[in-house]
């Protein structure tokens, strides 16, 4: 199929803003938010972010959400996106079909418009690229670097369904419903962006592992960070330090690591719950730098890597 043709017959509906002129000219113009603008961009390379498997159409969708959860984390909500887009010559009509069903409903659930971007083919692997803004709902972005000594540190969700789903994906276990997770990940509510944005002294999503990244905030705010085991949610049975250690440094589980000033850490807890938003309580950033683990009251050894590294 031509690329015009491409571009018409199945992205060209998801191009709901009036800048993005049908996708048919060669710039867009981006809406006029009443707040600061932001932008992320991330890539997911078949074979390497997910599995060649796996449904098309959850391919889309993991897309946009795994750029999204950078724009919540911010204390922004996303607003219009750029696609870029690399298809194999020999893979079916059907699967690209697919593909911008599940990106079109993912971007419509999350009140973002497809305002350009680009197609091209002749690769053995799809590789696809979201841009995506935001709005911040604050004055700016939460950076990471904005935490002190003494801040509580939480995270939205339940840990470990990337990793427990990427092995379900891969058969080694049975769990339909973590396949399912790891294909099309779990977001926090919306509302997890006006969280941030009113009581978050630091904020980033949780991509890497959560240890990895607990680690890169407290580097990036110039404190250290304390984390006791048993206070992560973790998604099913974590009965021994190693299970809790082994689903703190998997990832792709997209949830959101915040720090909270000691005096806002009850407004924020207060008003998760009334926004119907997940979160825990699992440490504290401190004076002392590197990252420190307990378990059950017992200090625990960092384990070699605190990350998921993707490979290809």
């Amino acid at each position: 199929m031509r690329e015009f043709d491409l571009i018409r017959r199945y992205f060209a509906p998801l191009a709901t803003s009036p800048g993005a002129a049908g996708l048919g000219d060669d710039v867009a113009v981006l809406e006029a938010g009443e707040g600061a603008r932001i932008v992320t961009t991330d890539t997911i390379v078949e074979g390497v972010h997910f599995l060649s498997a796996d449904p098309t159409e959850t391919v889309g969708r993991k897309l946009v959400r795994v750029n999204v959860s950078d724009i919540l984390a911010k204390g922004a909500r996303p607003h219009e996106a750029l696609l870029s887009l690399v298809w194999p010559a020999g893979r079916a009509e059907s699967e690209l079909e697919a593909f911008a069903r599940g990106l079109g409903e993912d971007l419509a659930a999350f009140g973002v418009s497809l305002i350009g971007g680009d197609t091209t083919g002749g690769t053995d692997a799809i590789v696809a690229t979201l841009t995506l803004t935001g709005t911040c709902l604050g004055a700016g972005p939460v950076r990471r670097s904005g935490g002190r000594s003494g801040d509580g540190l939480f995270v939205t969700g339940a840990i470990g369904a990337g990793g427990r789903g990427l092995r379900a994906a891969r058969g080694e276990i049975e769990d339909d419903d973590l396949a399912g997770a790891y294909r099309v990940p779990r977001l926090p509510a919306v509302e997890v962006a006006g969280l941030v944005a009113r009581h978050a002294s630091a904020a980033m999503d949780v991509s890497d592992g959560l240890l990895g990244d607990a680690a890169k905030l407290a580097a990036a705010s110039g404190t250290g960070a304390a984390i006791a085991l048993e206070s992560v949610p973790f998604v099913g049975a974590a009965d021994t330090t190693g299970e809790r250690l082994d689903m703190a440094t998997a990832g792709d589980d997209y949830q959101v690591l915040l720090a909270c000033r000691p005096e806002g850490v009850g407004a924020l807890i207060e008003e998760a719950g009334a926004a119907g938003v997940g979160l825990t309580r699992i440490g504290e950033l401190g004076s002392g730098p590197g990252l420190h683990l307990s378990d059950r009251g017992q200090p625990v050894t960092l384990p070699d890597s605190l990350a998921f590294e993707h490979q290809g």
